[in-house]
Order: C-alpha cells, then structure tokens, then sequence
C-alpha cells in the first residue's frame, strides 16, 4: 500500500516538474519574442498604383498616415487611399488632408474609402472597392502586429481579375514588439489579432471554401 502511494506520488512529481518545464519555456523572452514575430509578415513592396491606409482607432498619432507619405515620396503610389472614419465628428480624410499639406502632398493625391463591415467580410469589400476604382496594385500599410491577419485575408487577391495587395508591416511606436508580454497595450493587441486569426481559421475548418465564395 505504502509502495504504490509513493510511486503515486512520484508519477506526480514527474507531471508536475514536465509542466513546469513547458512553462518555463513559454515565458521565455526567445519564446515571447519568437510568439509576436508571428504575427507579422510583409510582402516584397514595388511601385503599385495606389497606397492604401486601413483605419486602426490605436493609431492616435497617425503614425500610418505620415508612412503612406513617405511611400508616396518613395515613388511607390501615384493615389494614396484613407479609409474614412470619424473622430468626435471629424473626418480622419479632412485631418490627413491637412497632414498632406504641411508635406507637400497635394490634396487630389488624397481620395477616401468609405467600407462598413468587420473582419473578413471588411477586408473582401474593401478589396472589392479597391478592383472597382480601377486599381490593379495596392500597397495596404498596417502596423506590423496585424499584417499576418491582413495578409491571410487578403490572400484570395491574387485571383484573376481581383486586384493585387501587397501588405506592408509598419513600425508604430504604441507596439512593442520584441517585449510584448511587458506592455499592457500590445498585449492586447497581440489577444486581439490572435482571437481574429483564430475565428477565421475556425470558420475555414467549419465550412471550408464556401463561406468564401458566398456572395
């Protein structure tokens, strides 16, 4: 009787000590660190017809704008394309125009998108309305945390006829990427990316392409 409790107890403790070391290894800076590379992918960026920025309420300091201007002086868009938002009754257009003016940016360069909707189904119509203001090539800027997101929406973009998105990760200033785990607000995004994934990767294993190609 005895016997077998102590060899209980030494199952255990083997149990308990393999935990810990699982544990242990995902609370390892490497393994956090390797955790928020995954979220970011960027496609290899090369002169397109427009430059797209996606509205991202987290962007206060319109860190997204000023790369969509630069790309633009880098000879990479000919249009740059905001989707519009409000903010306490302002337009995001109205406010990037201005941004623009102080770069030298000229207003008619501006255009706005205007698409409702959240997740995936967002994405497929602001694809849509990108195919049907006649682009071919659009450069799509999203900060880095969300460019793996983007860019497994986005995918069906390289059918015939869809237009082309070529994702570019943006540094801002508000994620911490290689310490993530320390900073309450990109941990919160890196959960928020991570649900979103999740919920389009479980919808696919639900209902496969159909869901896709519902109209």
């Amino acid at each position: 009787m005895s016997k077998q409790g102590k060899a209980g107890c030494g199952c255990l403790v083997i149990i308990l000590v393999f935990f810990m070391v699982i544990i242990g290894v995902l609370v390892h800076p490497l393994t956090l660190k390797f955790i928020g590379n995954q979220f970011k992918h960027e496609d290899k960026i090369f002169p397109s017809d427009a430059i797209f920025v996606p509205r991202f309420v987290e962007d206060r300091n319109g860190e997204l704008y000023i790369e969509a201007f630069r790309e633009y002086w880098a000879g990479n868009g000919k249009t740059i394309l905001i989707e519009e938002d409000k903010v306490f009754g302002t337009s995001i257009v109205d406010l990037v125009l201005k941004m623009a003016k102080t770069r030298g940016v000229k207003e008619a360069v501006v255009k706005k998108v205007e698409v409702e909707g959240e997740g995936k189904i967002k994405i497929d119509k602001i694809k849509e309305k990108l195919t049907s203001m006649g682009f071919k090539k659009v450069i799509i800027l999203v900060p880095e945390y969300a460019s793996k997101r983007f860019h497994l929406f986005c995918g069906a973009s390289k059918d015939e006829g869809k237009v082309l998105c070529l994702i570019k990760a943006v540094n801002v200033t508000y994620f911490k990427r290689d310490k993530w785990w320390k900073d309450s607000v990109s941990r919160g995004m890196l959960i928020k990316e991570l649900f979103l994934t999740g919920s389009y990767y479980l919808e696919r294993f639900k209902y496969g392409e159909k869901r896709d190609t519902k109209k």
